[in-house]
Formats: C-alpha cells, structure tokens, sequence
C-alpha cells in the first residue's frame, strides 16, 4: 500500500482497525490483531481513530441524526450483520434508530442496530417492532404487527433413518452408492479340448 500514490486507490484498500483504551484491537467484523501488527498499522497506515472504552464509543448523541461513518463502522462490527432473527445478511446493511431522531433518540451505539434494506424497510411498514437492548447479543425483542414474538424458526430434526453420508466422493461430486455395486467371484479358466 505504501507504493500507491493515488489517494483513491489507497483508500479503498483500507482496513479498519478498532482500538479499545486497554491495548486491545481488533480488524472490523473480524477477529483479535497481535500487538506488533497493531503497533505496525498505527505507525505506518492511514488512520480513522475509533477509541473505545469495553466496546463503546464516545457517543455522538443528539447533534447528528445521520450515523457518522466511525459509528456505523463500530455498529456493523458489533452486529456482525442484519439482527432480525434467523436474517443471514451481512452485507449492504443499513444502520436503524430504534428510537427515531425525531422522537428524541440518540445517535449512539446503545440506541443503533444493523437491518438488511429488506428489514428496514419492513419496520418502517409497521410490519414489526423492535424493543430492548442491542448492545447485547440477545438483548433484542421482534414482535410482528399484532404483537406476537417473532422467533428464529427452530431447526428442522434430521429425517428417521436416514442414511449416514458416503464414504466416498468422486472428481466430479458424486457420490458411490454401495446399494447399487456388487462384487461376484472370479470365473477361473477352464481349459479348453481341441
């Protein structure tokens, strides 16, 4: 990266590194970073500072009702993708006021989640309603238009007696089916009278 001069290009090879004021850092929706390569990408890369303190930014509050970059970027890697239940979206999220700026709420991580466009925009139908707490992993409530508990659909039980999987995989992806092999013994040769 040091070797693009071009300020566009730089940027979009950006990582973003979250530093919390214990010495902690993390890569954004990923995992811990050793302390050398922390060290390294504070010395040498472009930095966003984003300080936290036990995983909470400074807040922003009520003087912005648009989520600035460093929150939403901090919201994302907390949420880890859309937080309606059994959502698998991850990306092209969209950051959500439980309670409405207009109504009052913050612009704060405690008052901020992540939705896929879908979601969000089903919430602003008034299909669902959206209650608790999202700094914690399960701290969420869904409840659709009639008040009802939307819970993640339970896990479908295996099939009874269903066959334990091939032992074996072809190249190409199928699978030997020892039903349909059958071994027979070799014929001997018998001599022939000319």
């Amino acid at each position: 990266l040091a070797s693009i001069t071009e300020p566009s290009r730089a940027k979009r090879y950006q990582v973003l590194v979250h530093l919390d004021t214990d010495g902690q850092s993390w890569i954004h929706k990923s995992g811990a970073l050793p302390k050398y390569l922390t060290e390294k990408y504070t010395c040498e890369g472009q930095l966003i500072p984003v300080w936290e303190t036990e995983g909470t930014p400074v807040a922003v509050g009520r003087t912005q009702r648009i989520v600035p970059d460093r929150t939403r970027k901090l919201i994302e890697d907390r949420d880890k993708g859309c937080r309606f239940p059994d959502c698998t979206s991850k990306g092209y999220l969209e950051v959500h006021h439980m309670a409405h700026w207009r109504d009052g709420g913050t612009t704060d991580p405690d008052n901020l989640l992540c939705l896929c466009s879908r979601h969000h925009d089903e919430h602003h139908r008034g299909s669902f309603t959206i209650s608790g707490d999202p700094e914690r992993v399960d701290g969420l409530i869904f409840k659709n238009h009639t008040g009802r508990l939307i819970h993640p659909p339970r896990p479908e039980p295996p099939p009874p007696g269903d066959r334990p999987p091939p032992q074996w995989d072809g190249p190409t992806g199928e699978h030997l089916d020892m039903r349909w092999i059958t071994f027979s013994k070799r014929r001997t040769k018998t001599a022939t009278a000319a």
